[in-house]
């Protein structure tokens, strides 16, 4: 491209003033400010409307007092309570889990209150099925089927919160709603579900622990029996009545004995340990939340108490729990010091139930090991016993039956101890769970903010409207300011020509041709062109261009205004310039001066005229009329394209150059005929003119690729008919402060000369 470089008529947007960037800013608003306010207006009448007519939501409490153990009325431990350190921070974590878990809020749902609350009403006031309606009515757009409606539970899982209170025992229930009753109604039903829950929690453990023992206690009871009635029989068969009738010092003797007493140890143990694998596999199939570190049940068992790496393991719970609760009043959910703290958490609970599973499968093993040891004792009971019967059949028969009975009568009397202890522990009724304060219905409303409302609706309002308005500006394709020009089109601003609008006192709608030489458009337009004739013809430039094309990538950007005016302005500066028209489409440039079309540059082109013959002087009433000379196009020629193309174009140019200082032609639009490219590529210059916010920008930059296909000289472009006000508030101070007060503080003395038929003169540097 051969884009000369030229000082811009305008400000460079790389040397901005400060603040430029705002005021630019300020102007996109400016220029959308109707969608601006709309948006503002409609918006924040919705928000205030909303937050004014928003409905009151009250808040009500309830007051739970949780222990980590519960009160102990006996010397011996209850079944349902583990051994829970004091320290454990996880302990009340559990518990609100709890409170909002499905089986606690199933309870609550059953309450009589609120039974009646949903029978009537299907659900409480105090829920707001926003969400659930919502997806409702998308569903039933896409054709699904409706979802199914939440349950109690899960309507009342959506409005309670359980919070511990620190430092205390205390858990708060708390529901939020329109009706004050309604919430209290609620979180007095769950208080009283929570509390239920945990007594039927403890009567659940202490009936299945009484129920394993009462099966055992029948098994043993019957061979008790069985036993006794065998040393019975016995007894009368063979008329012992005894231990005396044998040596109780034989050797055989003592081993049976001793056989005996292990053989009585192993079933101990492995009842025991029957127990104990029992108890530990119902806690895995439970729920994971008994697997926590304060079920008493569980790590009160000896196996589990005496586990060295379990006992580890609850203290790096407590440890991690800690942390977690310190972190958790410090730091945000995402933090990454506290997700860590959770992993870690969550590892040792993972590593805690691989524990317990391991011992679990250990105390099978040892169950397994004991029930194979108690057969082998057995076995070798029952071998030692057949070598006794040699020496005293009777006597050690009885002895057998004797101890056998002995020994269900003491597993028989450990079993009912038991037995009563559960049973006592079981009938009292008091849990660690207290509801010391029913929530009271709530007076109060705790939210909505309705003045914090309205102005979050003020301030959307706004950044929707300014949102709004960027984003019509991001869409709109078109030239807006000479910034565009330079950096979406890549050419170099000469300068810019403001809208002219007509006088109201002349009753004129449209001002045809604004010419320059017109004493209501002196002040306004002329040291505009002032200044895009100092633009293009800079020191270096003056004698390269001579020949200067005016062209447009459309129709309607005013082009020929341009191409006239710039003629005016030029021969104002005392050169002798010849205005062409060379638009045989749509010549305009004889009207613009009020003259005939009847010869002209399609005469030159074919010969049949000299340039004398065919120039003609501007009717108008101006002062430069003896250094403007004006050339129509002449009759249209069928062919205009082919005769530009031919060589007489050239001939004519170079003819001009010789006779002429400076030669402007007027040509078509390059998008529509090829007669701008033609004459492009011959000229010493070619001159865009863009209107502004007219065309989208495409078709200017096809207009400037088009030219610089046939190598084009392309020296910038001119933005014509600018609203300056649109612009910005930067453009507009400079045009108003460089332009519109040109004609109050220079116009009259600088051409004051000009007046009496004096060329203006330029600078020296200016044109050489």
């Amino acid at each position: 491209m051969n884009n000369e470089d030229a000082k811009p008529a305008v400000p460079s947007h790389h040397h901005e003033p400060p603040g430029a960037q705002w005021a630019k800013r300020l102007a996109v608003v400016r220029r959308h400010l109707l969608l601006s306010a709309s948006i503002f207006v409609i918006i924040a009448t919705f928000g205030i409307l909303r937050a004014y007519r928003a409905v009151p939501i009250y808040e009500a409490v309830a007051r739970l007092m949780v222990e980590r153990q519960g009160p102990q009325v006996t010397k011996f431990a209850d079944v349902s309570q583990g051994a829970t350190a004091w320290w454990a921070p996880e302990f009340y974590k559990t518990q609100e889990g709890l409170i909002g878990s499905r089986p606690v809020l199933t309870v609550a749902a059953e309450d009589p209150a609120l039974a009646d609350l949903f029978a009537k009403t299907g659900r409480p006031t105090a829920e707001r099925p926003r969400s659930f309606s919502w997806r409702r009515t998308l569903k039933a757009l896409w054709g699904a089927p409706p979802p199914l409606p939440p349950e109690p539970w899960e309507i009342l899982q959506g409005l309670i919160r359980a919070k511990h209170q620190l430092d205390t025992h205390f858990i708060n229930i708390r529901c939020e709603g329109a009706n004050p009753a309604e919430a209290a109604r609620i979180v007095n039903a769950v208080a009283r579900a929570y509390v239920k829950y945990t007594l039927d929690r403890r009567l659940e453990i202490s009936n299945d622990a009484f129920l394993f023992l009462r099966d055992q206690k029948l098994k043993t009871e019957k061979e008790l029996s069985e036993a006794e009635a065998r040393m019975q029989q016995f007894r009368e068969e063979s008329n012992i009545s005894s231990l005396d009738a044998q040596d109780r010092d034989h050797p055989i003797i003592r081993r049976l004995s001793q056989l005996n007493d292990e053989l009585t140890g192993k079933q101990l143990a492995r009842i025991e340990i029957e127990a104990q694998n029992r108890a530990i596999q119902q806690a895995l199939k439970s729920r994971e939340r008994t697997l926590t570190a304060d079920n008493e049940t569980l790590f009160a068992m000896p196996s589990v108490r005496e586990d060295d790496a379990v006992g580890e393991i609850r203290k790096a719970l407590v440890a991690a729990d800690s942390e977690i609760a310190s972190l958790q009043d410090i730091y945000g959910p995402e933090h990454p010091r506290l997700q860590t703290s959770l992993s870690r958490a969550e590892l040792l609970r993972s590593k805690l139930r691989n524990l317990l599973k391991n011992l679990a499968d250990s105390l099978t093993v040892q169950l397994t090991i004991l029930t194979e040891e108690e057969r082998a004792l057995r076995r070798e009971y029952e071998e030692q016993n057949s070598m006794a019967l040699d020496l005293a059949r009777g006597a050690l028969t009885f002895e057998r039956l004797f101890h056998e009975v002995d020994r269900q009568r003491k597993l028989y009397q450990v079993l009912i101890e038991r037995m009563s202890e559960v049973e006592l522990t079981s009938e009292y009724t008091r849990t660690n769970v207290e509801f010391v304060e029913e929530a009271a219905v709530p007076r109060v409303p705790v939210r909505p903010d309705k003045g914090r409302l309205m102005l979050m609706s003020l301030l959307l309002a706004l950044a929707a409207g300014v949102g709004a308005a960027f984003l019509r500006e991001y869409l709109d394709q078109t030239i807006r300011s000479p910034d565009d020009l330079e950096m979406r089109l890549g050419l170099t601003v000469l300068g810019f020509v403001p809208r002219i609008k007509p006088d109201r006192k002349s009753g004129k709608k449209h001002v045809a041709w604004p010419l320059i030489s017109e004493a209501e458009f002196q002040s306004s337009l002329m040291e505009s062109y002032r200044h895009i004739r100092t633009n293009l013809f800079l020191s270096g430039h003056a004698q390269s261009r001579k020949a200067l094309l005016i062209t447009s990538a459309g129709p309607g950007d005013g082009k020929t205004t341009v191409a006239c005016n710039l003629a005016l302005s030029i021969a104002q500066s005392g050169k002798r310039v010849l205005l062409v028209d060379a638009d045989f489409r749509r010549p305009r440039v004889h009207r613009a001066f009020n003259l005939e079309n009847a010869s002209g540059l399609s005469n030159l082109l074919t010969g049949e005229k000299t340039l004398d013959q065919c120039v003609q002087k501007s009717l108008r009433d101006m002062d430069v009329i003896d250094r403007l000379d004006i050339l129509a196009t002449g009759p249209t020629p069928p062919n205009p394209t082919e005769l530009l193309e031919s060589g007489a174009t050239r001939q004519l140019l170079e003819s001009w150059r010789e006779r002429y200082d400076r030669i402007v032609l007027d040509t078509t639009p390059v998008l529509f005929v090829s007669d701008a490219s033609i004459l492009g590529s011959m000229v010493d210059g070619v001159i865009l003119v863009v209107r502004p916010m007219e065309h989208p920008r495409a078709h200017a930059l096809r207009a400037k690729h088009q030219l610089e296909k046939v190598h084009a000289r392309l020296i910038g472009g001119i933005l014509n008919g600018v609203q300056v006000h649109r612009m910005g508030h930067y453009y507009s101070d400079y045009y108003y402060y460089g332009y519109a007060r040109y004609r109050a503080n220079y116009y009259d003395d600088y051409y004051k000369g000009a007046r009496k038929g004096e060329p203006e003169t330029e600078p020296q540097q200016q044109e050489k």
